[in-house]
């Protein structure tokens, strides 16, 4: 019930909004990723997004060779600087209603998640948990950026930090301190320079350092990646090469340690007026670990 009115709250909001703001964008897009692993890992993720005014909605939608796997849906309102939003997850019954709210006074922002999550495997009797992150940040890029993330019942909020559509935010069993993530950045015109370190209850999770460097004509992108691990011995390094020459980007990106190749990344990115077109592969030395290909159409 209580999702329901905060559902219906939001809408309530929304309409005058858009009604003030006629002005409507948007994307829609398909990436599919094939994973050689025993079972056979076949996933599709549709993804249509709509800007209207003042708020918008995300709607992905992943299909396995055995149906729905989840369903993800989001909604949010901008009022002068903070950002509303509230997000349901079904996998494909209900796994997640999440509410976030971020915003601040330059140069320092400020944000909270919340989520109320269910546990239980898909569709089986429920066990609910909720979680919280807590944001806090300086300054942004380019310049130089600091972030604090703390999450209560909630792991992995290095997904905040890389935004990759694969992965998320996990939550466990529990209401008490379970992850904190640090991030400092400092971005020029041509030199990004990172450090990201993550802390348990239990100590020190991993550390990065990450260094690139942008030549501007033509484009071309170095960069390299140190990971540490919880007792600061090193876990990996990742080298990475970028070049783009309209309309076409190629990137290949390669991670190794002590014992030799993790493994090997390439992509390809083609943009041709509202139409982007991607593909990436990684393998190691046993073979492919995976293979991605998508679009993304402008509207």
């Amino acid at each position: 019930m209580r999702m329901k009115i905060a559902i219906a709250a939001v809408l309530a909001l929304a309409l005058p909004l858009f009604a003030q703001e006629p002005s409507f964008s948007g994307t829609v897009g398909m990436d599919f990723r094939f994973a050689p692993d025993t079972p056979l890992s076949v996933d599709a993720a549709f993804t249509l997004t709509m800007d209207v005014g003042k708020g918008g909605m995300k709607s992905t939608t992943i299909l396995s060779l055995t149906g729905l796997e989840a369903e993800h849906l989001w909604m949010w309102l901008d009022f002068e600087g903070i950002t509303l939003k509230t997000g349901l997850t079904f996998d494909p019954c209900f796994s997640r209603w999440t509410l976030a709210l971020s915003g601040g006074c330059c140069p320092f922002f400020l944000g909270g998640w919340f989520f109320l999550g269910n546990l239980a495997p898909a569709c089986q009797p429920p066990d609910y948990t909720i979680g919280l992150i807590l944001d806090f940040g300086v300054g942004g890029e380019p310049g130089f950026l600091a972030r604090s993330l703390v999450g209560f019942g909630v792991t992995d909020l290095s997904f905040l930090i890389d935004e990759d559509p694969w992965t998320d935010v996990t939550l466990v069993p529990g209401w008490y301190f379970e992850e904190a993530l640090l991030h400092f950045a400092w971005t020029g015109d041509c030199w990004r320079l990172y450090t990201t370190w993550s802390f348990t209850y239990a100590g020190l999770g991993f550390g990065e350092l990450g260094v690139s460097y942008r030549f501007l004509q033509p484009v071309v992108e170095l960069g390299a990646t140190l990971r540490l691990d919880s007792s600061f011995a090193l876990d990996w390094v990742k080298l990475y090469l970028g070049v783009t020459v309209d309309p076409v980007s190629l990137y290949s990106a390669t991670a190794f340690d002590f014992s030799g190749l993790l493994w090997q990344e390439i992509g390809i990115k083609i943009q041709f007026s509202q139409v982007l077109i991607y593909s990436a592969t990684q393998f190691d030395l046993s073979g492919l670990r995976w293979f991605r290909v998508g679009f993304e159409l402008k509207f």
